[in-house]
């Protein structure tokens, strides 16, 4: 996910998102939950985040963590448009791959 943020407001950005964070990489199934701000524009956060398989990620969306922050998004007061997203189902795949060129 690609987060353009208020400007001046990551920092509060990633405290408000801190504990789903923390709570999503509780959860079985979760492989890795990570935001990470872009180099050339502060205001912008990447979040990647991998579940072992669409039974984890189901879990995932059905937890009590991810319902409760659809009612009370901290982060929402912080972002400046709506994120982009790019959804990927790799079934075989069990986690990064090393890089070819290396």
């Amino acid at each position: 996910m690609k987060t353009k943020v208020k400007p001046g407001t990551a920092e509060d950005y990633l405290a408000a998102s801190r504990p789903f964070l923390e709570a999503t990489r509780q959860e079985p199934g979760n492989k890795w939950f990570e935001h990470f701000r872009s180099v050339d524009d502060p205001d912008t956060i990447l979040t990647l985040e991998a579940f072992e398989d669409a039974a984890a990620g189901e879990a995932h969306v059905s937890s009590d963590h991810f319902q409760q922050y659809l009612v009370d998004d901290r982060t929402k007061p912080f972002v400046a448009e709506v994120p982009d997203i790019i959804y990927v189902d790799l079934p075989d795949r069990q986690g990064w791959d090393k890089m070819a060129e290396f």
